[in-house]
């Protein structure tokens, strides 16, 4: 009898289909669905032949251990033979998907959000194709005098263009939801431990996408106590933490700002968002359930000790791949990155680097309020 904790199933409607012969389940965070794939054999394919029916466009639901893993819809069916065997193979993806890939409607003023904020303009421009909006944390509450989505803009595109300039970051969960993710903090939820319970384990250490300092230019509306040249020529900047290599990146905003501190927050928004990209650890674990009850979830946050690396610190779940087959067993692989990249600035064992500060040379802007002294822990 197999174990309960080890079973996924495919349910759609009244069917269920258990006997997979491959499985892989894949959540991330900061992307637009949730993704999987099941794969059978002739030795475990079912003797009633309808639930073989799965078909692309059917909606679904797929649970591991017994816990929801995914909300989603099948979008391709593969079916093989030769002679002697034959297989079927479905994938799928998450139910935002459909949501996330059309295009922003233009009919009936449905592209225009003026005088919204980031949280109310990505409501409206999800719901209205069908998806559904979860906010973690605190968003940036500025208003839109002026927005508008470009014509034929896919609506995570649109979400994620307007997320940013609320220093947000949009990603997905189990349930079917679009998330809209700001600054928060999530309790240490499960320890990684060298020689317990990580089975392996890769660990990069990176500066690749990370700049001595990050400028940002934007616009934003004349008036009175500023000139044009003023208002059109906006910047700020704000220092990373990078050593040693000497780099610059410019940043064009895609969206007017409202005032010279919004710019100056997305500055150290974008500061963060590349500086939290030094540190990626790759964990596999056995089984799916981190505590015997529940899935692992991406954003959760977890303590990771593993001084062969070393590592010894928490990290947020960026990516969580749930994996079965009759070689590996089963498995999930956890990628985990530094907190303040997924929007936990204070966490267990440390915070994020201080509030990145402006350099001196800023254009028009206020600093921004001092943060944490404590700088990255590599």
């Amino acid at each position: 009898m197999p174990n309960p904790q080890e079973v996924a199933q495919l349910l759609l409607g009244s069917l269920v289909f258990e006997d997979w012969e491959t499985v892989l389940v894949q959540h991330r965070w900061q992307q637009a669905w949730p993704t999987f794939k099941f794969a059978s054999t002739e030795g475990s394919l079912p003797t009633d032949y309808r639930k073989l029916q799965f078909k692309p466009g059917d909606p679904c639901t797929i649970q591991l251990g017994g816990q929801l893993a995914v909300t989603g819809i099948i979008t391709n069916r593969q079916v093989a033979y030769t002679a002697t065997e034959h297989g079927i193979q479905l994938s799928g993806v998450g139910k935002q998907w459909g949501p996330a890939t059309s295009s922003v409607p233009m009919k009936d003023n449905k592209n225009n959000f003026d005088n919204k904020n980031a949280e109310d303009a990505i409501k409206k421009a999800v719901t209205q194709v069908g998806g559904s909006l979860k906010v973690i944390g605190n968003v940036d509450k500025n208003i839109f005098e002026r927005l508008q989505s470009f014509p034929g803009e896919q609506t995570w595109d649109f979400s994620c263009r307007v997320a940013r300039m609320g220093c947000a970051t949009m990603g997905t969960d189990h349930l079917g939801n679009f998330l809209l993710i700001g600054e928060h903090s999530y309790p240490v939820t499960q320890e990684l431990i060298e020689g317990q319970n990580i089975l392996k384990m890769q660990c990069v250490f990176s500066n690749e996408q990370m700049y001595n300092e990050y400028a940002l230019t934007g616009q934003f509306a004349v008036s009175d106590d500023k000139t044009q040249k003023q208002a059109s020529e906006m910047r700020a900047k704000a220092e990373g933490v990078m050593e040693q290599a000497l780099r610059h990146i410019e940043i064009v905003t895609d969206q007017p700002v409202k005032s010279p501190e919004q710019l100056q927050r997305r500055a150290n928004y974008e500061a963060l968002q590349m500086d939290g990209t030094q540190l990626v650890c790759n964990v596999t674990v056995q089984g799916w359930l981190r505590d015997g009850k529940n899935l692992w979830r991406c954003g959760d946050l977890v303590y990771i000790k593993s001084p062969m690396c070393p590592v010894d610190m928490a990290m947020k779940i960026q990516t969580a791949t749930f994996a079965q087959d009759s070689r590996a067993g089963t498995t999930t692989l956890l990628e985990c990155v530094l907190p303040w990249k997924l929007g936990q600035r204070q966490y267990q064992g440390g915070n994020a680097p201080g509030t990145p500060q402006p350099s001196a040379d800023i254009d028009y802007a206020t600093p921004a309020a001092p943060g944490s002294d404590q700088t990255a822990p590599m």
